[in-house]
């Protein structure tokens, strides 16, 4: 596979368990179809979250450009609603291309989102300590 961005020919990069397609010229990184999740583990499911519901029609700084897979042009899709991180995405082979810098962004994002949903208390938790404050005392 080559760069969509430069054309340079791209590598095999580990991380743990999961391993990625990297340009060493733009830094910029391919994920198949699951690697994504499998690098950012949380309780949801981050490319389907990021594709679902999305316009693919984002503007970024890059411009489009053809999946390293199948050469499929790729939508710009927004990674959160609550972040400028646009990613672009295949629905072809469900790639996504990373340019430089949005890993690390994804990294914060997800690292945020998990200390937010563990804040959130226990919904059964809740139920049993509202039944237990709503509950008559003895007069």
């Amino acid at each position: 596979m080559n760069c969509p961005r430069d054309g340079s020919a791209l590598a095999t990069k580990s991380f743990g368990e999961t391993s990625v397609e990297a340009c060493p010229t733009c830094r910029g990184m391919f994920f198949e179809h699951g690697r994504l999740n499998a690098l950012e583990p949380t309780s949801g499911d981050l490319e389907f979250s990021t594709v679902d519901g999305d316009t693919f029609q984002h503007a970024d700084a890059y411009g489009p450009i053809r999946c390293p897979r199948d050469a499929t042009t790729m939508a710009k899709v927004d990674f959160n609603v609550d972040t400028d991180i646009i990613l672009d995405y295949c629905a072809t082979c469900g790639g996504f291309w990373l340019d430089e810098g949005e890993l690390a962004s994804i990294h914060d994002e997800v690292k945020r989102l998990n200390e937010a949903e563990a804040e959130v208390p226990d919904p059964l938790l809740v139920r049993i300590s509202q039944f237990f404050w709503n509950f008559p005392l003895p007069h």
